[in-house]
């Protein structure tokens, strides 16, 4: 008999009203603060009838017709993650004292699809990714770029390093190690003999079983080191938009890191039953999506002549920029 698979739930307890909190506190009660919604971000203004605990009635208003706001909030993160910046630049500020939409009509618009089109990310996702926007040139304009200087305009792609997940995922894909199955339960992280620390829990497989990044379990004292060298943020609090870093560190991880060496190695391992003359062409379409030029093709086959190992040119091919980069 399989195990049972528990989930966390909400449940209403006797809800009721608040007492205001005079000067703050919880000592020097008032009068009950009726349960309602914020009334500054209100269409119109009106408070539905709330039983219970609210939840349900909050979950219907932020996605209803008259409370748009989300839908904009999560039409500009999508956007964001596509294209390195928001619509509306400061993410977790959509008031006052944050930037203004650099095209408001294209954020309306998008927002307007998405709910229309039942709240589905793939929907959108797919309309952001087929759009004339995404595959734009990365180069840039000098003309362009003086009367755009942040690219606000989107007058080219801008190009933007992938984030720490999609790079671990990005190896395990082209070493063919990817764990493409949906669903079940987390992955015990990899701790390195380095890491030490309270409550160090016992060390999972070097390459998380190949599962992608999202399944891999977050221990917030036993962080990837590879995660972290690619701007992870620490998952103690929120974050909108992350730090984009460019550093050293990144690139001797990529250089040293035991997961990176290990699937260097099994995509080489791939490989070997490839024909000699196929083994190049195909290293760079799995790994840039395109076939290596003339120049390209010449030095790794030269490297490889001069006693380079398979291993050691797929190990180049992860090192460089453009493996990590969206151009």
């Amino acid at each position: 008999i399989p195990a049972s698979t528990f989930g966390m739930v909400a449940w209403d307890e006797a809800p009721g009203n608040t007492k205001l909190h005079i000067r703050g506190s919880h000592q020097n009660l008032g009068e009950d603060v009726p349960r309602h919604f914020l009334q500054v971000i209100s269409k119109d203004g009106t408070q539905p009838a709330i039983t219970g605990s609210g939840r349900l009635e909050l979950a219907n208003w932020m996605t209803g017709e008259a409370a748009p706001l989300l839908a904009r909030v999560y039409v500009n993160r999508l956007w964001e993650h596509h294209f390195g910046d928001g619509l509306v630049r400061t993410a977790d500020n959509f008031g006052v004292m944050g930037e203004r939409a650099a095209n408001r009509d294209l954020l309306d618009t998008l927002a307007a699809k998405f709910i229309a089109g039942g709240w589905s990310t793939k929907a959108l996702q797919r309309e952001m990714v087929l759009s004339a926007a995404y595959r734009m040139s990365s180069k840039d304009d000098p003309a362009a770029a003086k009367a755009d200087p942040r690219n606000d305009l989107l007058h080219h792609y801008p190009v933007r390093r992938l984030e720490a997940e999609p790079i671990r995922d990005a190896i395990l894909t082209i070493s063919g190690a990817l764990d493409k199955t949906l669903y079940g339960p987390s992955v015990v992280p990899h701790i390195s003999e380095y890491q030490n620390g309270r409550g160090k829990p016992k060390s999972g497989p070097l390459d998380g079983a190949g599962r992608r990044s999202i399944y891999v379990e977050v221990r917030r004292n036993f962080l990837t080191p590879l995660f972290l060298a690619f701007d992870y943020p620490l998952p103690i609090s929120t974050i909108g938009v992350r730090n984009r870093s460019t550093v050293p560190s990144q690139a001797l991880m990529l250089m040293n890191n035991e997961f990176v060496l290990q699937q260097a190695a099994r995509w080489a391992d791939r490989l070997s039953a490839t024909p000699e003359a196929d083994r190049i062409p195909l290293m760079y379409r799995q790994a840039f999506g395109r076939p290596p030029q003339t120049a390209e093709l010449q030095e790794a086959t030269t490297f490889l002549k001069d006693g380079g190992t398979l291993v050691g040119l797929a190990h180049v091919l992860i090192n460089s920029p453009e493996f990590i980069y969206v151009e």
